[in-house]
């Protein structure tokens, strides 16, 4: 099921499955978000839950009981109930299940509301403890934002200057950013594939093409973690086709980052006590 939800200056449809946007327009029809092309990327902006990213085996453990998630968690493919909406704001829900603790032993309720403000999109998720003992988990957004035209004109920009490094396969760093707040986009640039930074110095960064006159600006909680990431392929007509940049906001640094398996021992997971809730938020501006 869609849901469309529009201010004064912007369209956006929601799909039940995922609580996921599938479209972020403006007035003039301008599409923003990605659209899901299955040959490249078949995503929007999926919801990361309750792994960001995953462990080497695809394996975990808690308290020493096995488990296995696919990668990014499963809230990215269930299916939310529709909790509450009217003209510029949408609310979905999704709870634990007997099928979700076979893979997730954690009793949750998670919240995905979605509310429109002039050309801005903010998003705000909430899981809520429902279990009899603290629950450990990530969360984050994964919203891919269109390239029209050469995708060698646009240009990721930081609020301030940064120091980013990206990880390459044989363990050596290439410097993204030296003191620096743009950085040129390429397809080569994620070849390796994604580059981040754990608490930032920015609480924003932008998507920006000044020939198509284009501006997308992420805000986020700078106390977490800010990733940027696109598609590579070794088919070069492939890659050429991945004409989009997401701009992640992430409650922390991704689960492979711990070196353990125990979620439980994982120091970058959030641990929410019985009873309580955690808010994560983040907002969209479009030009």
């Amino acid at each position: 099921m869609q849901v469309k939800i529009s201010s004064d200056k912007l369209n956006v449809m929601i799909d039940s499955f995922g609580a996921e946007l599938h479209s972020v327009k403006d007035n003039n029809g301008r599409e923003y978000l990605w659209q899901a092309d299955e040959n490249v990327w078949k995503r929007h902006a999926p919801v990361l839950f309750p792994f960001i990213c995953n462990t080497a085996s695809k394996k975990y453990t808690v308290n020493g009981a096995e488990y296995a998630l696919a990668n990014h968690g499963f809230a990215r493919d269930s299916e939310f109930k529709l909790v509450c909406e009217n003209e510029n704001s949408a609310v979905f829900g999704l709870d634990y299940s007997e099928d979700s603790l076979k893979i997730y032993p954690y009793k949750f309720a998670l919240k995905i509301a979605y509310t429109l403000n002039g050309s801005k999109l903010d998003v705000k998720y909430t899981v809520e403890n429902k279990d009899d003992k603290d629950i450990f988990f990530f969360i984050g957004g994964h919203p891919a934002f269109m390239c029209c035209g050469e995708f060698s004109d646009y240009t990721v920009v930081y609020e301030k200057n940064e120091n980013i490094t990206q990880t390459w396969e044989d363990g050596s760093e290439a410097v993204i950013l030296n003191g620096e707040n743009k950085v040129s986009v390429s397809h080569e640039l994620f070849a390796h594939d994604v580059f981040m930074k754990n608490k930032p110095e920015s609480s924003w960064v932008a998507l920006e093409n000044e020939k198509e006159n284009y501006s997308v600006k992420l805000h986020y909680d700078n106390s977490g973690c800010i990733a940027v990431w696109s598609s590579w392929f070794n088919d070069a007509e492939k890659t050429e086709n991945a004409k989009f940049v997401c701009l992640e906001p992430w409650s922390s640094t991704p689960v492979y980052c711990d070196n353990t398996d125990e979620l439980t021992e994982m120091p970058n997971a959030v641990k929410l006590s019985c009873g309580k809730s955690y808010d994560f938020a983040y907002s969209v501006e479009i030009g």
